[in-house]
């Protein structure tokens, strides 16, 4: 049994996070429920909130020179700063807008204008946002759109079969780091080398809104040009979302104010309180690397919270599927099955795909929402979902999806709910 797989928070460290999240174990209305839909959204860290609401009181405008102004300035330059550190992004520019999946638009469709006629790949398993811009981007400037297939049994998308459509006239190539239906992660930093071995002139275009809240993200070590992440899926607030570019396509046509650098990607001023509570953020994640490491070094301690985040969300999804003495895994359990982990070894993202012999997903969801378990169903009624599950082979799956301050109690809640409702969906049956 890997060390990986069952190495959990220690106990005071867990303690200790749990009183950091608004609505961990109480929904807003005080009733108790386990909040398994992070893939959704995620549990909203006090400090972060609290940080904006502070910032967002304020009137002053942070162009001016008194002393408010400056002070918001500098709250807008550290969480800057944090953005670059959370991505290691040493280079390039930092874009915001109001959604991630804005950015993602305006990036895939200033490379594809930046081009004449070529192609650019995309896979099956990416988020309608980058899909999405692929194929407007490809009907509105006269590219061919081409899409890699993905693995059902994994959920993944070989490397191989984003490779075999690269040629010396692929213009760009989108690729998800980690897939918020799936859960499998992809290995960016080996598929940008292989990309780049087939044509290095191609754009590598990163959507990590799933993956940021999970795992270390390093742009310059991965070698990729665009990558967005979204502040409300990693413990933040909605209303933001934030990008890298590297410096060969930060200077491209964009939208921005004429009289501003070439490679600004802000339009309009920026507001302070979204970059206060990423600060916040990036705070709790140095706390946690800083119980493991006494570095003084703020990326040091965000790789190193990053990766503890990363061992104890194995942990939790190690016991989800195989259980302990407390509760009976799910794969143990007659009548659902668990989709993708097994051809992954486990290692990706804390989601569960489950399916059930004796009932819809949907059904199942109603079930768990009964006990006080809110998860969602990925359905292909979805025009969200539709595309991704017909890639996977499945018509609907329902999501799990808890995040590292989830405990073991959480999970063997979970487990010991999910063998009632199949006890009672094979009466009923």
């Amino acid at each position: 049994m890997s060390e990986r797989h069952t190495d959990f928070f220690p106990a005071d460290l867990q303690n200790q996070l749990n009183g950091r999240f608004y609505f961990l174990n109480h929904d807003v209305y005080g009733i108790q429920r386990l909040f398994f839909e992070n893939a959704g959204g995620s549990l909203r860290l006090k400090s972060a909130v609290e940080a904006q609401t502070r910032y967002s009181a304020f009137p002053d405008c942070p162009e001016r020179n008194h002393d408010v102004a400056l002070d918001i300035r500098n709250v807008i330059d550290k969480g800057t700063e944090d953005i670059r550190l959370f991505l290691n992004a040493q280079s390039g520019s930092i874009a915001t807008s109001l959604t991630a999946s804005k950015l993602m638009f305006e990036i895939i469709t200033t490379v594809a204008a930046s081009k004449p006629e070529g192609n650019l790949v995309t896979t099956a398993i990416e988020h309608p946002s980058s899909y999405d811009a692929c194929q407007f981007a490809a009907e509105q400037y006269q590219h061919e759109l081409r899409v890699a297939a993905a693995d059902p049994v994994s959920g993944s998308i070989p490397l191989s079969n984003i490779l075999e459509l690269i040629d010396e006239q692929t213009v760009l190539v989108s690729v998800i780091l980690t897939s918020n239906i799936t859960g499998a992660m992809h290995d960016i930093k080996e598929y940008a080398k292989k990309i780049k071995e087939k044509n290095p002139d191609t754009v590598i275009v990163v959507d990590a809104v799933q993956g940021a809240p999970h795992g270390v993200i390093d742009v310059e070590d991965w070698e990729i040009d665009a990558l967005n992440i979204a502040p409300y899926k990693m413990f933040g607030n909605r209303g933001i979302g934030y990008a890298y570019l590297s410096d060969r396509i930060a200077s491209l046509p964009h939208h921005r104010l004429l009289a501003t650098a070439s490679d600004n990607w802000h339009v309009g001023s920026p507001t302070p309180s979204h970059f206060a509570g990423f600060t916040e953020i990036i705070n709790y994640i140095c706390d946690i690397g800083s119980y493991y490491n006494a570095s003084k070094d703020r990326r040091t301690l965000i790789v190193e919270g990053m990766e503890h985040i990363h061992q104890q969300e194995q942990a939790i999804l190690h016991r989800f599927i195989n259980g302990s003495a407390e509760a009976t895994g799910i794969k143990n359990l007659p009548g659902v099955t668990i989709h993708f982990e097994q051809a992954n070894n486990i290692n990706q993202d804390l989601i569960l795909a489950l399916t059930f012999d004796n009932m819809s997903c949907s059904e199942a969801v109603k079930k768990y929402g009964e006990h006080n378990i809110l998860v969602y169903a990925r359905e292909s009624t979805s025009h969200y979902s539709k595309r991704i599950l017909e890639a996977i082979g499945l018509d609907a799956i329902v999501r799990v999806s808890p995040l590292h301050c989830h405990t073991k109690q959480d999970v063997d809640t979970f487990l010991q709910v999910t063998q009632t409702i199949l006890s009672e969906a094979s009466i009923t049956v």
